[in-house]
């Protein structure tokens, strides 16, 4: 089972909304701003994380986009601020 790195960003229009898009990617990544989720997911992930936001999302008043990077891009990464460092390899807990 293959995990690859996404970025998830969102502009959600309605408090209660934006708290239920946030809990829900707290099961799928890591938080590393407000409104921005670092994870590692397979393609079945992916697919369950695309379904749920494009059922429940306000298409009128809602932005979520969902960017996957390559290993390459990942090893240009550059951050910093508070955070711990930057990995491009999963957490050794999501690895099988």
């Amino acid at each position: 089972m293959s995990r690859r790195f996404y970025i998830i960003s969102y502009d959600i229009g309605d408090h209660k909304r934006l708290v239920k898009v946030h809990n829900f990617l707290k099961d799928y990544g890591m938080a590393v701003q407000k409104s921005v989720f670092e994870c590692w997911l397979t393609d079945d992930e992916v697919k369950a994380v695309v379904s749920w936001l494009s059922d429940f999302i306000d298409r009128k008043e809602d932005r979520v986009r969902i960017y996957k990077l390559c290993k390459t891009c990942l090893k240009n990464v550059e951050f910093s601020g508070v955070d711990d460092e930057f990995t491009d390899e999963p957490p050794e807990e999501l690895i099988l």
